[in-house]
């Protein structure tokens, strides 16, 4: 039997009564979580759903109140953001009416009474945002889709600031990924450290983004990142590599205290992963579990899913193997750090197949209790008095005798591989403290660590607000210019195909910045059409796109998170037939070809396949033969365009007058 003291231990699996998909550590030490639907057999869209509240100390788990509107409307609170307020509730912003599909909804959770409270509404429905607390205190809402009035799922472009009243909008910025990875950094901006390659610093006192500059490996969807020291950001694994489609091992660093910032390269795990948890533990290292080696968004087929945890030492920047849990912890997984040192893994499961649920044997109304190593290495300090407050900048102590750090860990509030809420700080000794400045005010563990690194059981305290500290101008890496308005010149429809399965319309932040990146295009339309899978680029002149570098311009920023199909084009033109064969004269001579089964550049989300043409569609190019045969024509044709060795050709689709 291995050593618990190298690889730690994992408890027995404990049954939920459903999918920790959302998971918080309370004020009080117990768990509040939900998932998508009561009822394991009903409706995936269910537009009410029960928190429950489990108690580590019995083993007991409560049902709370269902959530709702003020007119007692009730709201699923599914692919929703959430982040504890300064004075202990959590605040959760968005929700679920369909996938891609977000509510405007916002609400509290009070822990002392058991209640839901409704706020006032935001600006617009958000599925899968992110909600962070701002140095001041207020809370920052940022992305999430909703469907808009054509039928597309657009991600918001503003996002908004709120206190428990009316909301404000900050600057907009287009491209925003699914559940932005954001932290508060020591200066009081906020860091957004993926999903998207670029990486930005939003001032909400100036109202403005700067970026940071590029990660190394690309867009990676679905990748924990943490703030893991005062102005330390890593960014673990995700993602799929162009061409193999697997996520990756590799681990990012930036320091965003350095002049300028950059990202760097960090030990790589020992696994790819991708779905899964990363957990700030009170030693400073972290905790890596769950998560899927396969290709694709979500592969839990046997062999894929990793069981085995690893442990980061930052300090050393070495990856540890460690016991290997029992159930498959991947896409809608959750793990949390719990008072008594250990880690809370749970979930899995409650996605979409095509259009029908998961199978019944990959949802998992469970969870595990990880003992890290640390726990096994000798006694455990005791902390006989700590306050129950501190103010920032302030002195205070601890005693816990054969103690000789502590730390700080903001309670977690978890969902879809990122802990919108952690935070970890170290403060060396234990009788003459001071209490960070710059730390979001709220409810922190507070951990006494012996010389072994062994921790306490946390005494869970209160940082109270302080004035949000000043913005200081500092050099920043130079990053290209986002392509501008200018739309004079040709327009190109694009065809992507996006990994999540939620198609391009709600995952649109890593294609949006994929597209404005490539040479020849100088604007992007703002929003993707979720129906065909597609995007309308501008190209800097009225020429033809350069196809034969956009697939590798794709895949080095987007990776495999998009598969490039092709283009259409809508090209006005005499045509003429030459030996038998039609041509446009257009831009450039293109030959003139049918629409055949398979090359329609419109995607159909269900079959995960090109939409078939219509009758009128199919029957388009041979129409067209008959016209031209009769004499010399103009005409505006709409089509999937081709280059070969031998030049361009359109596909006749649509053809116009």
């Amino acid at each position: 039997m291995a050593d618990p003291a190298q690889v730690g231990r994992w408890d027995a699996v404990l049954p939920l009564p459903n999918v920790a998909i959302h998971a918080h550590l309370l004020p009080d030490g117990t768990v509040l979580f939900w998932g998508r639907r009561d009822d394991p057999d009903g409706s995936m869209n269910d537009h009410v759903g029960t928190p429950h509240v489990w108690d580590p100390a019995t083993g007991a788990t409560t049902p709370t109140a269902r959530p709702a509107l003020v007119d007692g409307t009730t709201v699923n609170l599914f692919c929703s953001g959430h982040v504890f307020l300064p004075d202990g509730r959590l605040l959760v912003a968005g929700g679920h009416l369909a996938d891609g599909d977000g509510v405007n909804q916002a609400c509290t959770y009070d822990h002392v009474t058991g209640a839901w409270t409704p706020l006032p509404l935001m600006n617009g429905g958000r599925w899968y945002p992110t909600v962070t607390t701002l140095a001041d205190g207020r809370v920052l809402v940022a992305s999430g889709s909703a469907v808009d009035g054509n039928g597309n799922s657009v991600v918001s472009t503003v996002s908004e600031i709120g206190d428990g009243g009316p909301w404000q909008p900050t600057v907009d910025f287009i491209g925003l990924p699914l559940y932005p990875r954001m932290h508060v950094a020591p200066d009081g901006r906020v860091f957004m450290a993926g999903s998207n390659p670029t990486t930005y610093l939003l001032d909400t006192g100036a109202n403005s983004w700067t970026p940071v500059g590029p990660r190394i490996n690309g867009d990676r969807q679905y990748a924990p990142s943490v703030h893991y020291a005062p102005g330390k950001v890593a960014y673990i694994g995700g993602g799929n590599d162009a061409g193999t489609d697997l996520p990756t091992a590799a681990t990012e660093v930036i320091d965003l205290t350095a002049t300028p910032p950059t990202w760097r390269a960090a030990a790589p795990m020992a696994f790819r992963r991708r779905q899964h948890n990363a957990t700030l533990l009170p030693d400073g290292t972290v905790l890596v579990t769950g998560g899927t080696g396969g290709p694709g968004f979500n592969d839990v087929s046997p062999g894929r899913p990793v069981h085995t945890a690893e442990l980061w030492d930052p300090a050393a920047d070495t990856w540890t193997e460690l016991a290997a849990e029992d159930v498959d912890r991947c896409y809608h997984a959750t793990a949390l750090l719990l008072p008594d040192a250990t880690v809370l893994s749970a979930g899995g499961g409650e996605f979409m197949v095509g259009a029908s649920p998961n199978a019944p044997a990959d949802t998992h109304r469970d969870a595990q209790v990880f003992h890290p190593p640390y726990l096994f290495r000798g006694p455990r300090p005791e902390i006989l008095d700590a306050p129950a407050e501190i103010t920032p900048g302030e002195p205070f102590a601890v005693e816990a005798p054969g103690a000789t750090t502590v730390s700080l860990v903001r309670l977690g509030s978890v969902t879809h591989a990122f802990d919108q809420n952690q935070r970890f700080v170290a403060l060396p000794g234990t009788t003459a403290l001071t209490a960070p400045v710059g730390l979001p005010p709220g409810h922190y563990m507070l951990f006494a660590l012996s010389e072994a690194g062994v921790p306490s059981v946390a005494r869970i305290l209160r940082l109270l607000p302080a004035p949000a500290p000043r913005f200081a101008a500092r050099a920043v890496a130079a990053a290209p210019v986002r392509p501008g308005a200018d739309r004079t010149g040709t327009r190109v429809t694009v065809g992507l195909t996006a990994q999540c399965p939620y198609g391009l319309g709600p995952c649109w932040g890593g294609a949006y910045e994929a597209l404005s990146g490539l040479d020849d295009v100088a604007a992007v339309d703002p929003v993707a059409d979720t129906a065909d899978s597609t995007a309308v680029v501008h190209l800097r002149g009225t020429g033809l796109p350069d196809l034969r570098r956009w697939p590798a311009q794709i895949a080095r920023s987007a990776g495999g998170g998009y598969a490039f199909r092709g283009i259409e084009l809508t090209v006005t033109g005499s045509v003429e037939k030459r030996e038998g064969r039609l041509f446009l004269m257009g831009p450039a001579p293109l030959r003139l070809r049918a629409l055949r089964p398979g090359t329609e550049l419109a995607w159909d989300l269900a079959t995960r396949g090109p939409r078939p043409a219509t009758a009128a569609e199919r029957n388009a190019y041979r129409d067209l033969r008959r016209r031209a045969a009769r004499g010399p024509l103009t005409a505006t044709i709409t089509g999937p365009a081709r280059r070969t060795r031998t030049g361009w050709s359109l596909l006749v689709r649509v053809v116009g007058p």
